[in-house]
């Protein structure tokens, strides 16, 4: 079974989500922070999936990751900001920027990955550039659902 693998951007994903059950592949979601701000998320999103938390971001380190306020804070990621909210999607900024997040890495921009079956085959991966970078979907229902 492939699986999808993402750190932070989930708003990306509700309109696929039938293709990717339809073949079988499951998203599971690694997010910054602590397992009690995993939880909170989950909560709050009532994401129903697989997540997890990376308090010492070592996936993302693992997987070179951009990192720094000047990835987090661009004009485009302030426009992604303003086009989600209109949209409906709500980020929790409190939990975003918990001291504990800020001071250990919490600027670390996320990306996505599809791997599987086996624990050897990474048959796509996008690393985002700077905050609201997201995938082409296209690209990513190619890589996991064809």
């Amino acid at each position: 079974m492939k699986s999808i693998a993402q750190n932070d951007t989930f708003c990306c994903f509700p309109f696929a989500k039938d293709a990717m059950e339809a073949a079988g592949v499951s998203l599971v979601l690694i997010g910054p922070g602590t397992v009690e701000q995993a939880k909170a998320f989950s909560d709050q999103t009532k994401f129903k999936g697989e997540v997890y938390a990376d308090p010492d971001y070592s996936s993302y380190r693992a997987l070179e990751f951009a990192i720094g306020l000047f990835s987090t804070f661009t004009p485009s990621a302030g426009l992604k900001i303003i086009q989600l909210y209109r949209e409906g999607y709500r980020q929790d900024w409190e939990l975003s920027f918990e001291k504990n997040t800020r001071t250990k890495g919490g600027w670390y921009q996320g990306g996505l990955l599809v791997a599987g079956p086996g624990i050897n085959d990474i048959s796509y991966i996008h690393k985002d550039k700077e905050a609201g970078d997201d995938p082409e979907m296209e690209d990513v229902l190619k890589a996991c659902c064809s």
